[in-house]
């Protein structure tokens, strides 16, 4: 018995049927037709289309389009950034409405027409609820989701970046468990921003004098020259933040993830001032103006651990 499967070949001309032996057994039921999209077939419209694999991908953007649609920025696994469209994804009823929110993490089919992808469907790894219970928990996400979108052009292909940011978001998510959450929001966020630089290619200098090149008491960080300064080549356009703190500096750059991330804050004066120079670095190294930061620092600003 022989089963008719329409395949596509690669071909300028579409689809083209053969026919196939059902060499592996397999029971049909009915007689179905298998359409594949390749690079060469048409639509109706004469768009080229093209079916990609499976790829697992975080929203890091959604804008609205019209009534029924939404633009997505997607980072991959990979740290490969993408622009899809996702068909009458504002309705409430769509199969993927709960896979296709802000910062959720999902396996997703893309297709391609042209220039264009396109979300054939998708289903969640992990949504990051508990990042939309608080206006700081949001605040700080959206900031996280801004900078991984900057330093994903410089960063592409380095998968360890992009489960950085998964353990990045999954530690905001849980910020409120901590005894002080602000604290551990503005840790997350200075580790953060120096975690990205480095991956980025602009790991600061904390070892020796940025400008000198002495192993001198490093006091001074300046964003511009790219780390730490001692006492004699720091001044005008450098900040004050004293030996401790570049030394926590060099720690949540060069430790293992596992122990920045568990790193508590004793000296929350301290913090703020790496804060300081931690969003200065990120913004020049990137040369890009975050406005996300604004609203986080606002959210940030008046808080404390009571308040959360």
């Amino acid at each position: 018995r022989k089963i008719f499967v329409f395949c596509c070949a690669v071909s300028q001309k579409g689809f083209v049927p053969f026919e196939a032996d059902n060499a592996k057994k397999r029971r049909f039921n009915k007689l179905e037709a298998c359409c594949v999209w390749v690079s060469g077939a048409k639509d109706k419209t004469g768009r080229e289309n093209k079916l990609l694999k499976k790829t697992q991908g975080l929203i890091l953007k959604l804008n609205k389009l019209g009534e029924n649609d939404a633009l997505f920025t997607i980072l991959t696994k990979d740290t490969q950034k993408l622009t899809a469209i996702s068909k009458g994804i504002q309705s409430l009823k769509h199969k993927d409405f709960a896979a296709l929110k802000l910062f959720c993490y999902s396996e997703m089919d893309l297709s391609s027409r042209g220039n264009l992808y396109y979300v054939s469907s998708a289903q969640i790894i992990n949504n990051f609820y508990n990042l939309r219970s608080s206006v700081e928990k949001l605040s700080a996400a959206t900031y996280i989701a801004d900078v991984a979108s900057i330093v994903a052009d410089f960063a592409e292909g380095e998968s360890e970046y992009f489960r950085f940011i998964l353990n990045t978001l999954y530690f905001i998510e849980h910020s409120d468990e901590c005894q002080n959450p602000i604290s551990e929001l503005k840790k997350l966020k200075c580790l953060f921003e120096l975690r990205s630089a480095s991956f980025a290619g602009f790991s600061p200098n904390t070892k020796r004098c940025t400008k000198c090149g002495k192993e001198k008491p490093l006091v001074y960080f300046d964003a511009y020259e790219g780390g730490a300064l001692c006492s004699d080549c720091g001044g005008e356009y450098s900040d004050y933040i004293g030996e401790a703190a570049i030394k926590t500096i060099d720690f949540l750059c060069n430790s293992d993830l596992k122990s920045a991330f568990k790193m508590t804050v004793k000296n929350e004066s301290m913090f703020d001032a790496i804060n300081t120079v931690s969003e200065k670095y990120i913004s020049e190294k990137t040369e890009y103006y975050y406005k996300s930061l604004d609203y986080l620092k606002s959210a940030l600003g008046n808080k404390n651990s009571d308040d959360f």
